[in-house]
């Protein structure tokens, strides 16, 4: 019995793999057709319209920047995969690691006319992998501003126990249907209202977020915006060492 568990875990195991490779490869399928598809044009006699030749280096920059946000994304996704060994975590600054992340988004914050708060605890503190807490706040953040309408508000804040914070805005919100999916891989609410959007941002949270033992919770109402909650497990030792 324990000799067929071995098996089927192993075909499940290669099952997903192969799943992954395909949504992968389609995913990077459309960018890399569309700069051919460019290069092509401009080839065939575009390079001879200063005004065409522009529309089209626009066009190809766009999906390199497009290229590379999913490089990236698929990286982190796999460094902060559960089953990793070597994740060291530590006693972090939440309020330190939060303006970092709001200085990182600032540029596209102001382009979409979206303000960004931190409402913090003095002293309070995440126990985490500091990478990983970065990369969750980053997300998160990020996640927020998308989904946010010029003048509104994208929050951060701590929660009423040491290891919990909050990352709020007040966008378009979701039906409550999407929420079981929003963490899956490469799964987009709406195109439109995020373009140039992964899909990848949660499902890196979400592994972060297992790795860590962390628990999230999700609450949102169309036109009145989202809010995701993480509580990350604070030992005791690490109360006390704080």
């Amino acid at each position: 019995m324990s000799g067929f568990y071995i098996i089927r875990q192993s075909e499940e195991a290669s099952k997903d793999a192969s799943n992954w490779i395909a949504e992968v490869s389609h995913e990077l399928r459309l960018p890399i057709a569309n700069i051919r598809l460019l290069v092509e044009t401009l080839l065939d006699g575009a390079l001879e319209d200063p005004d065409a030749c522009r529309r089209m280096l626009k066009r190809a920059y766009k999906e390199t920047e497009r290229l590379q946000a999913l490089v990236s994304d698929l990286l982190a996704l796999e460094q902060s995969a559960p089953n990793r060994q070597d994740n060291k975590c530590e006693l972090i600054n939440l309020e330190e690691r939060a303006k970092y992340a709001a200085e990182s988004v600032a540029t596209r914050a102001v382009s979409r006319g979206v303000s960004i708060e931190l409402v913090i605890s003095s002293g309070f503190q995440v126990f985490a992998n500091p990478e990983q807490l970065d990369q969750v706040l980053l997300n998160l953040v990020e996640n927020a501003i998308k989904f946010t309408l010029e003048g509104g508000t994208v929050t951060i804040a701590s929660g009423q126990h040491a290891g919990t914070f909050t990352v709020s805005d007040t966008g378009v919100g979701m039906a409550q249907s999407e929420i079981p999916k929003i963490f899956q891989r490469f799964y987009r609410i709406d195109r439109t209202k995020a373009p140039g959007s992964t899909g990848l941002g949660l499902s890196i949270v979400k592994n972060i977020a297992e790795l860590h033992g962390a628990r999230i919770t999700v609450e949102s109402e169309e036109g009145k915006g989202s809010s995701f909650t993480i509580e990350f497990p604070f030992p005791r030792q690490a109360a006390s060492a704080g």
